[in-house]
């Protein structure tokens, strides 16, 4: 098993995309990641919504395309509404939101360093949490993957998280308790293997 590495992400966003430097991970421009806009259909469903920091645009433009190289649709924001303004906090962004996520099956909420600043990512857990029946699992992002386990911090260490072994997405409660991600949103929970 193994837990996603910044490096990692960022190596496959550089493979989609050669625009994608070092110099503009902490400097980027959301609209330079995005080559086709597209507006959300009201009706439309998801299997995932990913939850994350701004921060991580590079690195989440990277994971989103993991997930849906896998069969999974996933929904961030900035691409699939890229008129929705998350600097200004309003109603009509918090609605936009919560219909977004009731569109969704699951949430992933992807942790990271940058993660803490985020002042939406609570939120979305959150409403998340209680709308979809625990249908959430964490993302981490890690610097370094000499540790292929996830025990969270505070309340993260609630949720069960992510991993890929080769090229299948795993859920994880503990590192001897697992299912596949396809499995999870169907609403199997980890057996132990």
């Amino acid at each position: 098993m193994a837990l996603f590495t910044a490096d990692y992400l960022f190596r496959k966003a550089q493979a989609s995309s050669p625009y994608v430097t070092e110099s503009c991970v902490r400097n980027f421009s959301v609209g330079s990641l995005v080559n086709a806009r597209r507006s959300v259909i009201s009706s439309q469903t998801f299997d995932i919504f990913l939850s994350h920091s701004s921060e991580d645009a590079i690195l989440i433009k990277a994971l989103r395309d993991e997930l849906v190289e896998a069969g999974f649709s996933t929904y961030v924001d900035w691409i699939d509404d890229p008129n929705l303004d998350r600097a200004h906090v309003t109603k009509a962004t918090a609605e936009t939101l919560r219909q977004r996520m009731a569109q969704c099956r699951s949430l992933l909420f992807a942790t990271s360093e940058a993660a803490s600043n985020s002042l939406w990512m609570p939120w979305e857990l959150g409403y998340m949490d209680a709308l979809k029946d625990e249908r959430v699992a964490i993302v981490p992002i890690v610097d370094v993957a000499d540790n292929d386990q996830f025990s969270g911090q505070e309340y993260l260490s609630l949720y069960p998280y992510l991993d890929k072994t080769h090229s299948t997405l795993y859920v994880h409660s503990a590192p001897s308790l697992w299912v596949t991600l396809e499995q999870w949103l169907q609403g199997s929970d980890p057996v132990r293997h």
